[in-house]
């Protein structure tokens, strides 16, 4: 019996592009709807065929689904957060959307989107029912273990991570901390900026946290972590990241924890 093609809503980064290739592999079709200005052209590469919106046609984005019989809607990808600040163009659907909202935050819009997706009889899938190989269990996943020092700011940033993460209600969220002092939350600019800020004020040895809420829509806005915040990490001088286990998506895993080895990172899931 033939599985049904799963939906995806792409959007930047290489995630969707890690997510086309594993549900491939599977052997599952994929119908890739990409959002315009957020989403790499690649994706054409990977999957050939694209249908392209915009970030606030939310009746084509129903419509599209609905002509290829699409039930299962994965949504991959960051969105940048100016983006709904800046010429924002909503059609009638996604304007009732947003007059419907309490607020903006990360829990209302998401939440509000996959509920008019509900009504429309399509389910909203957690990318990590088809990506387990990228989720890590939990322990040290480096050479390096954390040091006394690093596991207690690690500890003192999860809990602000967490108790930030839900005043703030967004789905995660990544913190900077030194000798447990909090040097930078993550706000809407994301997770390499707010390294890159609070690794200024660290100078070097800094330890990044990155939690994702216990509730709230996270299954529309997973955790992430890839080469490109790698980089970023190697780019401050930090020692150590922390991330949640069975909840944060790592990307070209290999590749990231070899390159955190070469640099004597430490990470650990827990």
């Amino acid at each position: 019996m033939q599985m049904r093609a799963i939906g995806l809503l792409a959007g930047k980064g290489k995630f969707p592009l890690f997510f086309i290739r594993a549900l491939r592999k599977e052997g599952r079709e994929v119908v890739a709807i990409g959002i315009k200005g957020e989403a790499s052209l690649r994706i054409e590469r990977e999957i050939g065929k694209v249908y392209w919106i915009g970030l606030g046609e939310l009746k084509k984005l129903i419509k599209i689904l609905k002509e290829e019989g699409i039930e299962e809607l994965a949504m991959v990808g960051r969105i940048s957060k100016d983006s709904l600040f800046t010429n924002l163009k909503l059609d009638n659907e996604a304007r009732s959307l947003f007059a419907s909202l309490k607020d903006k935050s990360d829990d209302s819009l998401l939440g509000a989107l996959k509920d008019r997706l509900a009504q429309a009889g399509i389910r909203v899938a957690d990318p990590r029912e088809f990506l387990s190989s990228l989720i890590p269990q939990g322990g040290v996943l480096t050479k390096r273990s954390p040091s006394q020092d690093e596991m207690r700011d690690i500890t003192f940033g999860k809990e602000v991570a967490g108790k930030m993460a839900e005043a703030l209600k967004m789905s995660s969220l990544t913190v900077v901390v030194k000798n447990r002092v909090v040097l930078a939350v993550e706000s809407a600019e994301g997770t390499d900026e707010t390294i890159r800020r609070g690794g200024r004020l660290a100078k070097e040895k800094a330890v990044v946290v990155k939690v994702a809420r216990e509730e709230g829509e996270i299954e529309l806005d997973l955790p992430v972590v890839g080469t490109e915040t790698l980089k970023v990490l190697k780019e401050v001088n930090a020692f150590c990241l922390a991330i949640d286990a069975r909840k944060t998506i790592l990307l070209d895993r290999e590749k990231l924890i070899e390159m955190a080895d070469e640099a004597g990172i430490a990470i650990i899931a827990q």
